[in-house]
């Protein structure tokens, strides 16, 4: 049996851009297993195929969570990509890096070598973009990022309406800081969605040294003496095993890298007890940790045409042909145009919510979106910094169980005044001058709602996961700590975990851009204990 030097488990954001980096050198092969299929269908290369992509079988894992207390009981879809680029193949394609300061807390916790400024380098790296300072931006990486080519008009609504109310105007909020209101950017690339499977994995798979193994669905991390030798996996029916030289890397992503390392006898050892998995080495911390941004709607009906009005027999091939001609057009561009990281309370230290300006109405239901059929625009909440936890755990020992996701969305106090504040602000900026000529009102909230306890009742109703999920293979020193600095998992040889997983806590703003810039990262440090 060959044995390769490195074997990832994942072609995710992580997961791609690692293979691409470690393929660099002919000398090192890769093996890269990747549980779900191609990404060549128009669901993900189109921008606009975003909302048809979450919730279908064929691209996206469709995890649900167990009922969340903290929600009265809300079960929600935790959807993760099921295709090549992973979750990057099926998100909202929204470019943001968090704040300077998510990463400065990270080396406070002990993680040498994870400050913004060593992390900065990779951020710029990984991307080409044309927007932007260039001591933060990128101007010769895979990944392309880009400017709205094609902002709906109410965009420029929402940053006058957020100036009008003070918050200060920003044109990059990936440049020197993130706090203001201003565009957001998309990882698109000529009107195309760019994922890591089209910017990283594409053009390294001609290399003579890379191996992609699609529908891989890997059962079991091979162990031997604290040492991982290799890797179990389910292909077309029949079973595989592949064998490390060097190491084996997790890729998986959030909830499912979890998942394997408990199947493989690395976790918390009465849980894996309890489910009939040998324990190989006792770490409480696997699957603990989880974390996420809970995300709420306020959203207004306006008196022009938004994109969930634009879906009619006669409109979407105009649509279509603009695309496919220009890329340009509504198919072309990510789901949030403009953006606001604001401050709910003067003595907060940094930007604590974050709001998105979406030009689509629709409402957020337990099995995904749903399109509203009246013109309207969405401001959706989030806190930037949650301090609830959640859990994700196994629910078997069958690796084709899903997961377990024990949700609690809003456990903490402090999380649900920060939504509260977050949802008066989303409605104060519907209500500005800049606004005004547009706005008719109120769709959800109902304009009733203007006490603490009526949003709380909304938001309680209303509120889910932002699809953001992080942390549950933290790295750190602490006993829950699962891998090192190095992203080694602790007490096994030869393993590491090369994804968001590895959060510790999580980043302030959306996820896509820190996973990339953990694969960057995650590489060099391989290649380092290589050389």
């Amino acid at each position: 049996m060959k044995a390769w030097d490195y074997i990832i488990i994942g072609a995710g954001s992580a997961g791609c851009a690692l293979a691409y980096r470690l393929t660099e050198d002919p000398k090192i092969n890769v093996l890269l297993l990747e549980a779900g299929g191609s990404d060549a269908t128009p669901l993900v290369r189109v921008p606009a195929g975003e909302p048809m992509a979450i919730n279908n079988p064929k691209l996206d894992w469709r995890f649900m969570s167990e009922p969340d207390p903290t929600l009265d009981g809300k079960v929600d879809l935790w959807p993760r990509g099921k295709v090549i680029g992973g979750s990057s193949a099926i998100n909202g394609m929204i470019y943001v890096r968090g704040q300077s300061s998510d990463y400065d807390h990270w080396a406070q916790l002990g993680n040498h070598g994870w400050s913004y400024e060593d992390v900065l380098p990779y951020f710029k790296r990984s991307e080409t973009s044309d927007c932007g300072d260039s001591a933060y931006r990128g101007d010769a990486g895979p990944l392309r990022v880009s400017s709205t080519s094609s902002p709906h008009p109410l965009a420029e609504a929402f940053i006058e309406g957020g100036k009008e109310i003070g918050i200060p105007y920003n044109p990059d909020v990936n440049g020197a800081e993130q706090e203001g209101v201003g565009p957001l950017q998309g990882t698109i690339h000529r009107g195309r969605r760019n994922s890591t499977g089209q910017a990283y994995l594409r053009p390294a798979r001609g290399r003579a040294n890379l191996k992609v193994a699609t529908g891989a669905h890997v059962t079991k991390i091979l162990i031997e003496d604290g040492r991982a030798l290799g890797v179990d996996y389910i292909k077309d029916g029949t079973a595989h095993s592949e064998r490390a030289a060097g190491e084996v890397i997790v890729a998986a992503g959030a909830l499912m890298s979890p998942i394997l390392l408990m199947l493989s006898g690395v976790g918390p050892a009465e849980h894996l007890k309890d489910h009939g998995v040998p324990v190989i080495a006792d770490l409480p911390g696997v699957g603990r940790n989880l974390q996420e941004h809970p995300v709420v709607w306020v959203s207004g009906y306006v008196n022009i045409s938004t994109y969930n009005t634009e879906l009619d027999f006669y409109k979407w091939p105009i649509h279509g042909l603009n695309w496919l001609l220009f890329g340009r057009g509504p198919a072309s561009t990510q789901i949030a145009h403009a953006g606001a990281f604001v401050k709910t309370r003067p003595e907060v230290a940094s930007a604590d919510v974050q709001i998105h300006f979406c030009p689509t109405g629709y409402k957020l239901e337990a099995d995904g979106l749903k399109l509203l059929d009246r013109p309207a625009v969405v401001h959706a909440v989030n806190i930037s910094r949650p301090q609830s936890r959640s859990a994700v755990c196994l629910r078997s020992s069958d690796p084709f169980d899903p997961p377990a996701i024990h949700s609690r969305l809003l456990e903490a106090d402090e999380d649900w005044a920060g939504m509260i504040a977050g949802c008066r602000i989303a409605r104060q900026i519907f209500e500005t001058e800049a606004y005004k000529p547009y706005y008719e009102g109120p769709c959800a909230p109902e304009p009733h709602v203007s006490t603490d306890d009526e949003y709380k009742d909304y938001i309680g109703q209303s509120a889910g996961p932002a699809y953001h999920p992080v942390g549950t293979c933290k790295m750190g020193r602490d006993p829950m700590a699962v891998v090192d600095e190095k992203l080694k998992v602790r007490g096994i040889q030869n393993l590491r975990v090369v994804d968001a997983s590895i959060m510790p806590t999580l980043v302030s703003g959306n996820t896509n851009a820190p996973a990339i810039m953990i694969g960057e990262k995650g590489a060099d440090l391989i290649l380092a204990d290589r050389s």
